[in-house]
């Protein structure tokens, strides 16, 4: 903890430097003041984003100095997917493009190119740290313009107020505040969906085609961020037939206009399977999909099948997850306002029906709980799963939630606003009140990938990797093994893995310049060694250096 002293004592100034103009000396000290109150009030967006920048670098300031960033396996495995693209042994563009693989979407790998080329950024994880704090920025600028949109016909005062709470609500949870400081695409996912939703709702109140066509783009980007945007890219369509306005050809040729736009990106990623694996749904049925990853670890996931087929349990398992990430009150509240925007609108729906696609997540994970394909439980006390799948909830709950306050008239609306507050408040700081490290997102990271006995093993071989570097290549399959790269001191120039041309040209033998194997049992490459007879013959050429656990680390001798 004493690492921390330096990053605090950085975010205690930030947060103290609002009530420093006070001590400014007399003159002009006034006059600024004032130029200041009124630059934010004239660039709402420029404010929300530098106030997201400061809480963005805070936050991660803290976890990073706490060694809390990157202790999710999928945060390191996306940083090493990245990175042997940059760190591929084989030259061609399109080895290096083959290095993105399945089933997760590219956006997040491409972004984190140009970072992880560094080292200490790449091994570290404050690659996708980087990426995940922009994507936080972006998240709440978007959020605020979306509001704005969703309450432009409230009252003058309440138009500014209402999205400056829902922005608030989203900036000030801790579970998103933990989140956008380490490498999971959470946050990219969310800042994606909230920008290509507002962009789709200032369609709908000045469609023009250019503002349709960059609404379009932006929902394509979506769909190369999570698979959950791909309902609402669907979804989307059926808005903008539902909205368009004038004569049928013109809302023919809108519809046929954002829908080939819009369908770029899954086409896009069909061909990439198709044109990698000869799959093109490999995504989906692949052994590294979320179906494949469910066969393999059916004996640790068998208590996910109670879910199966149960839809009411469904629905409250996903509400429970919202809760644990948004918090209980504040779940509430956003069901509250959402249920007060749909009845005083409900006869002019269609003019917030984007802003309603905010939802589709949601009943995207309970169709996906209830037919099998993903795996979650909320609650600590029979061990986490997936809680991190209720973060993107947070946006439409952000969104409606001050809604309640349109429930009073005035004045005791102004109270109503006061006491939204004061429960997002004290909802946040129940939350935290038993440390940050005790919040149910961190929590899965941590049992799961520093704290369980398979990540334990997985410290001990990248300790013993980093104290005795290698010398020669390595044959290792880094699908399951990624963590010992980055960990281990090794580098993927050096490695001859399942993305290496290599890798498919050593069933004659183990290769003289190989002067390490490791393996991990029942891998790809133990498999392998087992099953050709030339490879386990010159496994004999190598002696066992290190076995902790199922893992295995072989030197020529």
């Amino acid at each position: 903890m004493e690492n921390a002293s330096k990053p605090l004592m950085l975010v205690s100034s930030i947060f103290h430097f609002p009530f420093s103009i006070s001590h400014l000396s007399s003159g002009d000290q006034h006059g600024t003041f004032r130029k200041l109150i009124s630059s934010i009030k004239s660039r709402p967006v420029l404010a929300v984003s530098a106030i997201a920048a400061v809480l963005s670098v805070a936050a991660f300031l803290y976890f990073f100095a706490n060694g809390m960033t990157n202790v999710y396996g999928d945060g390191v495995a996306h940083l090493n997917i990245a990175r042997k693209v940059v760190d591929s042994p084989d030259d061609s563009l399109w080895r290096r493009y083959i290095q993105i693989g399945s089933p997760w979407l590219p956006l997040q790998t491409i972004l984190m190119l140009p970072l992880v080329a560094n080292d200490w950024l790449w091994r570290t994880g404050v690659a996708g740290s980087i990426v995940s704090m922009l994507s936080f920025v972006i998240a709440a600028a978007a959020l605020f313009l979306l509001a704005r949109e969703v309450f432009r016909g409230e009252e003058r005062e309440w138009r500014t107020l209402l999205p400056l709470i829902s922005v608030g609500i989203f900036l000030l949870n801790p579970s998103v505040l933990y989140m956008q400081s380490t490498p999971m695409a959470e946050l990219i996912f969310m800042a994606a969906l909230v920008t290509a939703v507002y962009l789709l709702q200032r369609w709908v109140s000045e469609q023009t085609t250019r503002r349709l066509a960059v609404a379009a783009v932006g929902m394509a980007i979506a769909t190369l961020a999570r698979y959950e945007a791909w309902p609402v890219a669907v979804l989307s369509i059926l808005v903008v037939a539902l909205s368009s306005v004038g004569h049928w050809n013109a809302r023919v040729r809108s519809c046929a206009l954002f829908a080939a736009i819009v369908t770029a990106g899954p086409i896009y990623w069909l061909w990439h399977n198709w044109a990698i694996y000869n799959n093109a749904l490999e995504f989906l049925n692949g052994p590294n999909s979320a179906r494949g990853v469910y066969l393999q670890n059916r004996s640790q996931l068998g208590w996910s099948t109670v879910f199966v087929g149960h839809g009411a349990l469904d629905v409250l398992t996903m509400a429970v997850t919202a809760a644990v990430c948004a918090g209980p009150f504040v779940l509430l509240l956003g069901g509250v306002g959402f249920l007060r925007i749909g009845i005083d609108m409900r006869r002019k729906l269609l003019k917030i029906l984007p802003a309603m696609l905010l939802i589709v997540p949601f009943i995207f994970h309970v169709l996906s709980l209830y037919r099998g394909e993903i795996q979650v439980f909320p609650l600590s006390i029979f061990g986490m799963h997936n809680v991190r799948y209720g973060l993107p909830y947070l946006l439409p709950i952000a969104l409606f939630a001050p809604a309640t306050i349109l429930l009073f008239k005035n004045p005791a609306r102004r109270v109503a606003a006061l006491a939204v507050c004061v429960i997002v408040v004290a909802q946040y700081g129940y939350l935290v009140s038993e440390g940050l490290s005790q919040l149910p997102i961190y929590q899965e990271g941590y049992r799961s990938g520093v704290n369980s006995p398979s990540a334990r093993e997985f410290s001990r071989v990248a300790e013993s990797l980093r104290t005795n570097p290698r010398q020669g290549r390595i044959l290792m399959h880094t699908g399951a093994l990624g963590p010992l790269v980055s960990k281990g001191g090794l580098t993927f120039s050096e490695i001859i893995h399942e993305g290496t041309l290599r890798w498919h040209q050593v069933d004659d033998g183990i290769p003289a310049d190989i002067r390490t194997v490791i393996i991990q049992k029942d891998d790809p490459l133990d498999l392998r060694l087992r099953e050709t007879p030339a490879l386990a013959r010159d496994l004999v050429k190598f002696q066992e250096e290190l076995s902790v656990g199922s893992i295995k680390v072989f030197t020529r001798k």
